[in-house]
């Protein structure tokens, strides 16, 4: 990368980063481009020749955190943690990635859809499914897992979790009051599949 690519990365990144900040701090609806261009110490037409409109930015910034998220999923998978670590590690992640960014309207963009258009992240996703049925298939030969129970039913269980969290981002609300949540929902998912001794 040379040094004009180089500083227009760096402005590019200043950019994500203010706007995630005032996102954060105000919600998406109430943040303009003149906030976002003041925050990141660049011009407003600067914003607009990287990102066309701040509907376009929110969905640059989507798009990270998903891959962000999928990244540490992948990472959590590889790691030399025990099974059950893992999966618990999984769980807690997604609860804390959905509590975390429907603050400022993710809820819309995920369920439309429009986050994951990007054909390498459909990649990521479908790895990553892959990576979980193993996972899966590994603690059944194990014997963690309940042999009762399919790969694909607990595969299933998982997905009805994330698709009750981008469905119902009020019930986020819920973590924010009683933080032990966090830790509760894996161990109903753990008590559920993980073979009794």
């Amino acid at each position: 990368m040379n040094g004009f690519e180089r500083r227009r990365q760096q402005k590019k990144d200043s950019i994500l980063e203010a706007a995630i900040e005032l996102f954060k701090q105000y919600g998406y609806k109430k943040v303009t481009i003149a906030e976002i261009a003041k925050r990141a110490f660049v011009s407003q037409v600067s914003i607009y020749n990287f990102f066309q409109s701040k509907e376009n930015l929110m969905q640059e910034i989507l798009k990270k955190y998903v891959k962000d998220n999928l990244l540490e999923i992948k990472n959590i998978l590889t790691s030399q943690d025990s099974l059950k670590t893992k999966l618990e590690k999984i769980l807690v992640l997604k609860i804390n990635f959905f509590k975390s960014f429907f603050k400022y309207y993710f809820s819309k963009n995920v369920e439309n859809g429009s986050v994951l258009e990007d054909h390498k992240t459909e990649e990521v996703i479908q790895e990553l499914k892959k990576s979980t049925s193993n996972l899966i298939d590994e603690g059944k030969r194990e014997g963690i897992f309940n042999d009762s129970i399919s790969t694909q039913a607990i595969a299933t269980y998982l997905e009805i979790i994330q698709y009750y969290f981008l469905n119902n981002p009020s019930a986020l609300e819920k973590f924010d009051k009683n933080p032990r949540l966090v830790s509760e929902i894996p161990a109903l998912f753990m008590n559920a599949f993980i073979k009794s001794n």
